[in-house]
This record gives structure tokens, C-alpha cells and sequence, in this order.
């Protein structure tokens, strides 16, 4: 990698990230790259296959036909930590707002 980092093969903007396979890949769409990755699960309520998303760099999993939010185990910790670490900021308000939309 060069000094001053390079481009992601994927979106085109600079990074010094990389994947485990050595190709410069930025963080957000290493994120992607994981969310893509994982297996698609049932809505515990309805039973239709949720969507990925990632909000506030955490993979969530949201029902289409409901809205329900379902989070896998330590990302309640996770949101809770960026909530607390970033209390009364935008920040804060973003990422409850990205998971009720």
C-alpha cells in the first residue's frame, strides 16, 4: 500500500484499509462486504427474510413487513457505547433515528 494510502476497488475513495485478501477496501465498504456476507435471517414476528443495514457502522437486521429492528448479540453494547460516548450530539440522534426510519 502506498504511502498515502490508496483507492477502494469498490467505491473509489482513498483508504490505507484492506481486506484480508490484501485489496485496499475503505472501512464502509468493508462493512458492506461483511453485512453481504452474513446469513439472512427470519423475522422472529412475521417470518419474512430481514434486510442488512448498517447504521452508524452496525450491521442491523430490520424486517420489511413489520419494521421490527433485530440485533445480534453485542451490538445492543455497541449502540449503547456510541449513544453514551457521543451523548447529546447528532450522533446520538442519528443513529436512533437510522434505526426507526
Amino acid at each position: 500500500m502506498g504511502l498515502f494510502g490508496e483507492h477502494c476497488v469498490r467505491c473509489g475513495k482513498k483508504t490505507r484499509e484492506e481486506t484480508p485478501e490484501g485489496l485496499p477496501t475503505c472501512e464502509e465498504c468493508q462493512l458492506q462486504l461483511q453485512a453481504e456476507r452474513e446469513e439472512k435471517r427470519t423475522c422472529p414476528l412475521d417470518g419474512s427474510v430481514m434486510s442488512k443495514e448498517i447504521v452508524q457502522n452496525i450491521i442491523i437486521d430490520r424486517c420489511p413487513s413489520c419494521g421490527g429492528v433485530w440485533l445480534d448479540s453485542g451490538e445492543l453494547e455497541l449502540v449503547k457505547k456510541a449513544m453514551e460516548e457521543s451523548a447529546g450530539s447528532d450522533l446520538a440522534t442519528a443513529m436512533v433515528l437510522g434505526m426507526m426510519r
